[in-house]
């Protein structure tokens, strides 16, 4: 049992990067996390626009009147605001399953750095 975890980490860290600039490559690991936490922001605002659209949507609804929703116009207006409905849930799942893998993704990054500076340290003491 414990040559298989041997196996499992030789085989871990064999796919870690090997930058040779570490720096740069904290910078542009950086870089590409603010770029997902900005593509999250704007499918945030995406997810609260809709749902304002919605809730508007249903709220003129209730101003019409019981008696215009079953006219074949309210009918339309009806369908109109379940499809939209279910487009809004739809945008906020998508928004909840991105910030995720955001999160995941940042977690992950920091530890795979802790790790490559923990093997460049190694290495400067190797060479002592």
């Amino acid at each position: 049992m414990e040559q298989k975890s041997d196996t499992m980490r030789d085989r871990l860290l064999a796919r870690l990067p090997q930058p040779e600039n570490f720096t740069a490559y904290r910078d542009e690991l950086a870089a590409g996390l603010e770029r997902k936490e900005k593509q999250l922001l704007r499918v945030k605002w995406a997810a609260r626009a809709l749902w304002i659209y919605v809730i508007a949507f249903t709220l003129f609804c209730f101003y019409r009147g019981e008696e215009w929703l079953v006219t074949p116009n309210g009918h339309k207006f009806e369908f109109a605001s379940l499809v939209l409905f279910i487009c809004g849930a739809l945008q906020l799942m998508k928004y909840f399953n991105f910030r995720s893998r955001v999160e995941i993704l940042r977690e992950v990054k920091q530890v795979q750095l802790q790790v490559l500076e923990l093997q460049a340290s190694l290495r400067r003491n190797e060479g002592k």
